[in-house]
């Protein structure tokens, strides 16, 4: 159950730090993770923090959870990397 509810977070966050309205982009994954439990969309955050703070999953579990949910959070990738891709757009200009 651990597991499940990190992994929903960390879906439902998508990254983002801080951030508003996640708890219902939560809840319903988490549903689908653990069909077999009954948790109410305001206790599962609450739960997710209890997790976090008691550190009952190592770093390591963590960061995998968190790479497993949230993909695009390659630390890889720099601005560098995107840049290219922005400056390949054509400029839509109307002629005069």
């Amino acid at each position: 159950m651990n597991t499940n509810a990190l992994r929903a977070y960390f879906r439902a966050k998508g990254g983002e730090v801080g951030g508003f309205a996640y708890r219902a982009r939560m809840h319903c994954p988490f549903g689908e993770l653990e069909p077999s439990l009954t948790v109410t969309e305001q206790n599962l955050p609450g739960r997710v923090r209890y997790i976090l703070r008691s550190n009952i999953l190592d770093v390591a579990e963590l960061e995998r959870l968190r790479r497993e949910a949230v993909p695009s959070s390659d630390k890889n990738a720099t601005a560098e990397d995107t840049a290219p891709q922005l400056a390949e757009q054509p400029a839509n200009i109307d002629p005069p």
